[in-house]
């Protein structure tokens, strides 16, 4: 979907718990609907115009954010730069992780997670800008808020040295403490099966050097 519009003209009634009784944003009213069926909603905003498909007059940049995992007691998730739908599955694949994992042990030990819907690991870094996230600014502007980051086709993150990208393909909204080690090494999780794009890279050298 193209930049759904800011929600300040409209008004919402809160009950001081969980979601709010009503809105007058259609907007907000069905997000509420999704996350009262499943448990949260997933916003995707394209950098591509709905009407067109051309980039000109699309948004600044492409993200995807969640709305309503505060009420399951985990941060709402936010990540940049992927398309829509792939958006969509990487916001649902950690939400559905963080309901099992503890997502302060996740970014402090900055683990590296392999998942099932996409051929990149990611990390999980506290955000701290965010203007982007209009529908859960409007339901939940207290929320703890986490960006989930991609690594390069090469395996580097956001502030490793190699990093390869430029701002403009994934923005960055967090803190990046890459250049504090955490004490306890950095932990790695698998959601996938078989290898993925770094592990095929390296088998594929070992191969040739053979």
């Amino acid at each position: 979907m193209s930049r759904e519009k800011a929600a300040s003209p409209h008004r919402t009634s809160f009950t001081g718990h969980g979601l709010p009784r009503w809105s007058s944003d259609p907007i907000i009213l069905e997000t509420m609907a999704r996350i009262r069926e499943y448990g949260w909603s997933v916003t995707a905003v394209s950098d591509t115009c709905q009407r067109c498909a051309a980039t000109e007059c699309g948004s600044e940049f492409s993200l995807g954010y969640t709305t309503g995992l505060g009420l399951h007691a985990i941060p709402e998730l936010a990540v940049y730069g992927l398309d829509g739908s792939t958006s969509v599955r990487v916001l649902n694949e950690v939400a559905v992780l963080l309901h099992d994992a503890d997502w302060r042990e996740l970014v402090a030990e900055e683990a590296t997670i392999h998942l099932r819907c996409i051929d990149a690991p990611v990390r999980l870094v506290e955000l701290l800008d965010n203007s982007d996230l209009l529908i859960t600014n409007e339901l939940f502007p207290d929320a703890d808020l986490l960006q989930v980051i991609w690594s390069d086709e090469w395996g580097h993150f956001p502030g490793d040295d190699d990093y390869t990208l430029n701002d403009h393909d994934q923005p960055i909204k967090g803190i990046l403490d890459s250049d504090i080690p955490p004490a306890r090494g950095r932990r790695v999780m698998n959601q996938c099966v078989g290898l993925n794009r770094g592990q095929r890279r390296q088998a594929g050298r070992t191969r040739k050097r053979r």
